[in-house]
This record gives C-alpha cells, sequence and structure tokens, in this order.
C-alpha cells in the first residue's frame, strides 16, 4: 500500500510539473515572435515527452505487478543463493525451444536479474514476459 501511495505522489508531482510546463509554454506564445513560438515548441516537446514516459513506466510498473500476482515461483535451484538461481533460470530458458518459452521463465529470469541488482536486464527481461503474457 506504502509503494501504491508513493507511485500516486509521483504521479501528482509529475502532473504538477506538466501544469507548470503547459503554462509557460502558453507564456512563450503570447510573448509572440520567432523566439517565443520556438520556446513555445520546445516547453510543448518536452511536456510531451514528459506525458509519455510517464504514462509508459505507469504501465510497465501494471503490467509488472499483475505478472507479479500470476507468478507461482518454481522450485528454487540453489536456496537463496542468487547466483545459483540466476544460472538455473537463464539455462531453463536455453534448454527450451523459442515457440515453447512462456513469460514465467522470462519473469522467473527477470526476479534472478534483479537478486543480482541488473536491473536493466531484469526491466528487459520483464517487457520481454510482457509481451509473451500478452499473446498467450
Amino acid at each position: 500500500m506504502r509503494q501504491k501511495l508513493f507511485v500516486a505522489a509521483l504521479l501528482l508531482i509529475t502532473a504538477l510539473y506538466a501544469w507548470g510546463l503547459g503554462w509557460i509554454a502558453v507564456g512563450f506564445s503570447r510573448a509572440g515572435g520567432v523566439i517565443g513560438w520556438g520556446l513555445a515548441l520546445g516547453v510543448g516537446i518536452l511536456l510531451v515527452l514528459t506525458v509519455w514516459v510517464t504514462w509508459r513506466e505507469v504501465l510497465f510498473g501494471m503490467r509488472a505487478g499483475r505478472l507479479s500476482r500470476q507468478y507461482a515461483p518454481a522450485a528454487v535451484a540453489g536456496g537463496s543463493d542468487a547466483r545459483a538461481e540466476f544460472e538455473a533460470a537463464r539455462s531453463a530458458i536455453e534448454d527450451q525451444p523459442e515457440q515453447e518459452r512462456d513469460w514465467r521463465s522470462w519473469f522467473r529470469l527477470a526476479l534472478a536479474y534483479d537478486a543480482l541488482r541488473d536491473r536493466r536486464n531484469a526491466r528487459l527481461c520483464v517487457r520481454r514476459a510482457i509481451d509473451l503474457h500478452r499473446r498467450s
């Protein structure tokens, strides 16, 4: 529950930031001239990028949360050893043919990457799991 409140607070802050950017863009456009309209366009592009990135991240979080609620973890290979779990998850994906891979194996690999503090690869694996879950 605390995480949801934190996300709601961040969304509120982002909405206030976007509102401020909108007013700045309006102010630049009212100033007129080539420079004013150019700055208004630049701030408008920044506003659109802010909204787009925020929307994408919120959707990613919601979809990843849905997968985590549906995921039933397999028997852990090496107990609490993160490296052994990573190797087991990676070999499970490598041993499966491409058409038989399901989202659970990719989500397991994402959790293993996360346990190893490799957030970039964990997010990539979660995105792959979301894509496979959507197709199934």
